[in-house]
C-alpha cells in the first residue's frame, strides 16, 4: 500500500510513524511533512491546503490511501475533491466537517436531537453578545464559531476579559461567536472512527491539558499534553458517552443526509455533581496531541482500518492497541500561544529508553541544515509504560537530559498524581 499523509505537525508525524511500522504499508509520502517526518517518509513540498496539487500528486503516484491530518483542508473540501476523482481518502467531506468548522452548526444539531450540550446562544454583533453575559452566570465561556487552532475559547470570571474575548473572537471569520453555560467538571477526549452511519473503533480515552501553564493557568492552547488511562473514565461512563452523545450524533447526521466518514473527535465535559457528560466540541480529525498518545499504543491493523473506513466498508476490523499507559508532553516555543520564537537551534541527544519517542511538530531546517524551531508547539515527547507514573517519569527524564532549545516551555504536571487522584475520587463518587 502507498500512503500519503497530508499535514506537517505532531499529529501527522504520529500518523507517519504508526503507518511506517505497519507491514501493509510499502511507501509513505507526506505533504508537506517536517524534518522528523522525513526520517520515515518522503516529504513533498505541497501545502496541506493546495488541494489541486495534492490530487495531481496522488493520481500520478497511484496513492492507495490519503490520510488528512489537519482541519483546514477538510474545511476546504479536500475529501469531496478526492472522492470526485475516484481517489481513496480518510477524512469527512466539507459538509460533514461542519461539526468542527461551525460551533453553531454543532450546537443546533445537539439541541435538535436531544444530545447533551451546555446552554448556549450565538451572536454576530458585540452589543447583543455583551448583553447576553447578564443571562449567563460567571465564569463566562466565549467561543469563536469557526476554526481557531484550539485557541478560540475563553473561560473567565472577569467580565472585562469576557467582553474583550467577544470583541476579539468576532474579528475571526465567520464573525460569529457562541456564549455558553459554564459546566463545572472535568474533560476527556473520545475519538471514534465512523462510516456507514456506525462507530467502528473507539480509541483509548485521554485527558487533555489546554491551558498553557501548570494547574490550568494562563490562556488556552491547542494542547500542552495528555495522558491515559484516565481513572474517572469508567466502563459505565464510556457506555453513557456512546449512548447519549456519539451514536446519537452519527445517527442525527445520517438523518440530515450527512454521511460521515473518518474520525469523530469528541471533547466532552463530565459534571462534578452529576457525572453526566456534555458536548464541549467536536473535531473532524484526530486530536492533537491525543492522537500522538494513541499512536504509541497501536500494535497492528491501523492501515487496513483507515483504508476500510475510506472505502466505506460496513464492518472494518479495529486496530489492536496495547493496554498500557501513555503520556504526551508538548514542548512549546517561547511566548506560545500569544507569540512564537522561530529559528532557535534544537538539540536532541541520543537516549536509550525504548519506551519514549520524540515526534516533531513545529520544526524546520535552516540554511545550514540545522534543526530549528518553526514556532508554536515544537516537539511531542511520548512515553508508554505499565502505569501513568512510570510513563510520566520516562517522558520527563528525557526532556531534562536529551532535548534543549532556547525558550523551551512545557508543563511539568501532565498526568501528575494529584490530578489522577482527583479523577479517581470523582469516579468513585459517581458510581
Amino acid at each position: 500500500m502507498k500512503a500519503l499523509v497530508v499535514g506537517g505537525g505532531g499529529r501527522e508525524h504520529a500518523l507517519v510513524w504508526a503507518l511506517s511500522r505497519d507491514p501493509e504499508v510499502d511507501q509513505i509520502y507526506a505533504a508537506p511533512g517536517n524534518p522528523g517526518i522525513a526520517e520515515q517518509a518522503e516529504c513533498v513540498p505541497i501545502n496541506a491546503t493546495d488541494i489541486g496539487k495534492l490530487i495531481a500528486f496522488a493520481a500520478e503516484n497511484r496513492i492507495d490511501l490519503t490520510v488528512v491530518g489537519p482541519e483546514a483542508p477538510l474545511a476546504q473540501g479536500i475529501a469531496d475533491s478526492f472522492q470526485g476523482r475516484g481517489l481513496r481518502i480518510f477524512g469527512p467531506t466539507r459538509k460533514a466537517a461542519q461539526i468542527e468548522t461551525s460551533k453553531s452548526f454543532t450546537k443546533d444539531l445537539c439541541t435538535s436531537y436531544g444530545i447533551p450540550v451546555p446552554r448556549w446562544e450565538t451572536f454576530t454583533n458585540v452589543t447583543d453578545a455583551t448583553r447576553a453575559l447578564d443571562r449567563f452566570s460567571s465564569p463566562w465561556v466565549v467561543k469563536a464559531d469557526g476554526l481557531a487552532a484550539g485557541k478560540g475559547t475563553t473561560v473567565t470570571p472577569d467580565r472585562h476579559e469576557a467582553e474583550a474575548a467577544i470583541h476579539r473572537e468576532l474579528q475571526r471569520d465567520p464573525h460569529r461567536i457562541v456564549v455558553e453555560e459554564f459546566i463545572d467538571g472535568w474533560e476527556a477526549t473520545f475519538m471514534a472512527t465512523i462510516s456507514t452511519g456506525r462507530i467502528h473503533w473507539l480509541t483509548p480515552v485521554f485527558q487533555d491539558y489546554k491551558p498553557v501553564l501548570e494547574d490550568d493557568a494562563g490562556p488556552n492552547t491547542g494542547g500542552m499534553g495528555c495522558f491515559a488511562p484516565v481513572p474517572a473514565v469508567t466502563p459505565s461512563l464510556v457506555e453513557k458517552v456512546g449512548k447519549t452523545i456519539l451514536t446519537p450524533t452519527v445517527q442525527a447526521m445520517e438523518e440530515m443526509g450527512v454521511h460521515y466518514r473518518g474520525v469523530l473527535n469528541l471533547n466532552c465535559i463530565v459534571g462534578y455533581e452529576t457525572g453526566d457528560p456534555y458536548v464541549l466540541e467536536f473535531n473532524s480529525r484526530f486530536g492533537d496531541p491525543e492522537w500522538q498518545g494513541v499512536a504509541a499504543l497501536v500494535e497492528k491493523g491501523l492501515a487496513t482500518h483507515l483504508f476500510a473506513i475510506a472505502d466505506n466498508e460496513k464492518q472494518p476490523s479495529a486496530p489492536e492497541c496495547r493496554e498500557s499507559a501513555s503520556i504526551v508532553v508538548v514542548l512549546a516555543s517561547k511566548g506560545y500561544p500569544t507569540s512564537q520564537s522561530i529559528g532557535d537551534k534544537i538539540t536532541i541527544r541520543p537516549f536509550s529508553n525504548n519506551s519514549v519517542i520524540i515526534l516533531h511538530a513545529g520544526t524546520a531546517r535552516n540554511l545550514d541544515g540545522e534543526l530549528v524551531t518553526a514556532g508554536g508547539r515544537i516537539l511531542n515527547v511520548v512515553a508508554t509504560g505499565p502505569s501513568v507514573e512510570s510513563a510520566r517519569k520516562d517522558a520527563y527524564s528525557v526532556i531534562g537530559s536529551s532535548i534543549q532549545f532556547n525558550g523551551m516551555h512545557y508543563r511539568s504536571d501532565i498526568g501528575a498524581p494529584h490530578r489522577r487522584q482527583r479523577n479517581l475520587q470523582l469516579s468513585r463518587a459517581q458510581k
